[in-house]
């Protein structure tokens, strides 16, 4: 992925949530029995981060909606503006390089998330310490995540004031 083409960026981030959809189902959470560490939740933020946000926007969406589509998945449906807002926020951060920030993003999807599962019937909060657990089990994974990529990536991959939209 050249510096200079950040739409190859951004299809590869679009295309890696869908992608990494069938790995998340095998990387249980401690704390919340029959759920998975979202992983994929990452991307959207990396793409946000990277290449501004509206290349957040547009991976949050297109990746989620196509991950949605693809496994037929009613949480990736409901998660389709949760992780679009959560690639803007990135995005923004990533304007004036906040690395920590834009991690934090996740922070937002998940609150989101919780939101819109709780209210269309699709999280039952019986248990709200385990949720709670849960919740900071795998926001803790995603912003190291997060992180190590945008430390690795930077260089090669974040796109000046001129190239980010």
């Amino acid at each position: 992925m050249p510096k200079g083409k950040p739409y190859l960026g951004l299809i590869f981030f679009t295309l890696a949530y869908p992608a990494a959809h069938y790995i998340v189902g095998y990387i249980p959470n401690p704390f919340v029995p029959e759920a998975n560490l979202a992983i994929n939740m990452i991307f959207p933020i990396l793409a946000g981060y990277f290449y501004g946000p509206v290349s957040g926007a547009i991976a949050g969406f297109l990746g989620t909606g196509l991950s949605a589509f693809i496994t037929a998945d009613a949480y990736d449906a409901l998660a389709i503006f949760p992780h679009t807002i959560m690639g803007i926020a990135a995005g923004f951060a990533g304007n004036s390089r906040q690395q920590f920030l834009a991690a934090c993003s996740v922070l937002l999807g998940h609150a989101l998330n919780v939101l819109f599962f709780w209210r269309f019937g699709y999280l039952l909060i019986d248990k709200p310490s385990i949720l709670v657990f849960g919740l900071l089990t795998e926001t803790t994974v995603d912003v190291v995540a997060i992180i190590l990529f945008i430390v690795f990536l930077n260089r090669k991959l974040y796109c000046e004031d001129e190239g980010r939209w």
